[in-house]
């Protein structure tokens, strides 16, 4: 992974995402959108075309159009397969631990030529850090292309090392104050590639010469105390525990009595013997 997340702020990570689990996505998505002839000998480049032609005149806005695509993943369990991925699970946990959960709410990200701004498109966003929209410094963000042309235009820039400024002065989601010299990152991740970033890291998006399709997912250990607004208001689901965790759950309460998985007659327990 080279460098280490807390010096870098990002870590990306090739092919982490199994080919077959990205074509079932992009496959259920496919037929979603349309009575798509299923065939799994379509190549990347047959799905894309499907996914161009449906949106290059898409009228509503973007994040209805998201929205029932992510409501369906969800449904099939596509986003905790998406987590659990060998290489994805392994670098996050490395990070966070374990105790792991996710915004389960709409995470996709539609961008679309000429609608390159963020008054155009919601989801087209210019620098920012997700703590302005309430994540905890705590959790973490991923990135990957779901459906793009190709990995050189179109997906986001970071500003390097931001994630060490601390909370960067903003007013209207725009950075009012910025270093006068600064480097920037894009990434260009291939479909099956994966940035892991800090909610620090100043980023946003590149404009696109055509359509792209991405999620975002937001991750947190829910064993951290907080008092962000994410960890509170919004809704989490949990893909996976710590084996302490676990012991936890076994047991059943907060007392960690072993009694309540134990069938036990209490007039044989010293000091609760009945007398007549």
């Amino acid at each position: 992974m080279g460098k280490s997340f807390s010096d870098e702020g990002y870590l990306i990570i090739k092919n982490a995402i199994s080919r077959k689990l990205l074509v079932h996505i992009q496959e259920e998505i496919s037929n979603y959108l349309d009575d798509f002839n299923h065939n799994k000998n379509k190549d990347k480049k047959a799905y894309y075309d499907f996914f161009f032609n449906k949106v290059k005149s898409l009228k509503g806005s973007e994040y209805e159009f998201q929205k029932p695509i992510w409501e369906l993943l969800s449904y099939k369990g596509l986003i905790d397969k998406f987590l659990l991925e060998k290489k994805i699970y392994a670098a996050v946990t490395d990070v966070l631990g374990k105790d792991l959960a996710y915004i389960n709410e709409p995470s996709f990200n539609l961008n679309l030529p000429n609608k390159d701004s963020p008054k155009k498109n919601y989801l087209f966003k210019d620098w920012h850090q997700e703590i302005w929209s309430g994540a905890s410094i705590s959790n973490i963000q991923i990135w990957t292309p779901i459906f793009q042309k190709d990995s050189c235009q179109g997906q986001l820039e970071l500003m390097a090392e931001s994630h060490k400024w601390g909370h960067i002065p903003h007013r209207n989601r725009a950075p009012i104050e910025l270093p006068k010299k600064y480097k920037t990152i894009k990434p260009n991740l291939e479909c099956r590639d994966i940035i892991i970033f800090s909610t620090l890291m100043l980023h946003r998006s590149v404009p696109a010469k055509y359509p792209r399709l991405s999620i975002t997912l937001q991750i947190k250990n829910f064993k951290y105390k907080t008092h962000s607004f994410l960890n509170e208001n919004v809704n989490w689901k949990i893909f996976s525990y710590s084996d302490l965790t676990k012991i936890e759950k076994i047991l059943g309460n907060h007392y960690l009595s072993p009694y309540r998985v134990v069938d036990l007659n209490t007039d044989l327990i010293p000091g609760t013997v009945r007398k007549n």
